[in-house]
């Protein structure tokens, strides 16, 4: 949600909505640009010292666990992305042999690269350019404490909705449905036109996205486009429960009794 002009396919809430109950990282960025897990926490951290100036309280929903476990527990200091190597490497990679990149990363930091797949180019790309700028293994970094944990500065509550699986499925197919016939396609089209989109690019490789610019590409047909799309989107939610029953501390609501529902979101929110 935080690309401009990619509404559809990441299910934006529309104008109205927006005006009602204002939303903050909505339409902040390019897709000439890249958006990433560090970004993430800056602006967050920046929203979160705003709202309690205010005497309100931050709520974080949806979206990535790997972003709200990065926001909760720290970032690692990492130096920034530099393009000019990025682009070193991507070309040594297509001048080179099939895995160029993973093989020379296995030859630096073998621990790290048998954590991550040989086609993981971003992870590959971004440890290699650590270990350029640094001299440091990502295995050593990992091993490390982070730092800046929020948890330390505040207190923090987490809580998720459960729902049965059989919904959740269905859910995601009618909001497949209804974002195809909203003009996913052409949103597609347009953003292919309107924007220098690398092939790494987030918006590439981002459910609903990746597949309608494959059926775009004529990759597959129709149907198996909707049946991707629907597949990927169903393992996406899957990962989500999976990160967040991975953590120590929430509370889970029963969505289908409002009631309870509403009683246990106050419940969190008066222990603060």
């Amino acid at each position: 949600m935080v690309y401009k002009d990619c509404n559809i396919g990441s299910a934006k809430p529309n104008k109205n909505v927006l005006e009602k109950y204002p939303h903050h990282l909505i339409d902040i960025v390019s897709p000439n640009e890249v958006f990433d897990v560090s970004d993430f926490c800056k602006y967050s951290k920046k929203i979160i010292e705003i709202t309690h100036s205010k005497n309100k309280l931050p709520i974080f929903v949806g979206g990535s666990m790997m972003y709200f476990k990065s926001l909760y527990s720290g970032l690692y200091d990492l130096p920034e992305r530099d393009q000019e190597f990025r682009e070193s490497l991507k070309k040594l990679q297509s001048n080179g042999n099939d895995f160029f990149l993973y093989k020379k990363l296995n030859q630096i930091d073998p621990d790290y690269a048998t954590k991550i797949h040989k086609n993981d180019e971003v992870r590959i790309i971004r440890a290699l350019e650590i270990y350029e700028k640094t001299g440091r293994k990502m295995s050593e970094i990992f091993s490390e404490s982070t730092k800046n944990n929020l948890s330390d500065k505040f207190n923090i509550i987490q809580f998720c909705i459960s729902i049965d699986r059989k919904i959740i499925h269905q859910r995601i197919k009618k909001r497949l449905i209804e974002i195809i016939e909203m003009g996913l396609i052409d949103e597609a089209k347009k953003l292919l036109i309107n924007y220098d989109l690398d092939l790494n690019h987030p918006i590439r490789r981002a459910v609903n996205y990746k597949q309608a610019f494959e059926f775009i590409e004529k990759k597959y047909n129709y149907e198996t486009f909707f049946d991707k799309a629907l597949f990927a989107t169903r393992q996406l939610a899957k990962r989500q429960t999976t990160w967040i029953r991975s953590w120590n501390k929430f509370e889970e609501i029963d969505p289908s009794k409002s009631e309870n529902m509403i009683n246990g979101v106050k419940k969190l929110i008066t222990a603060l």
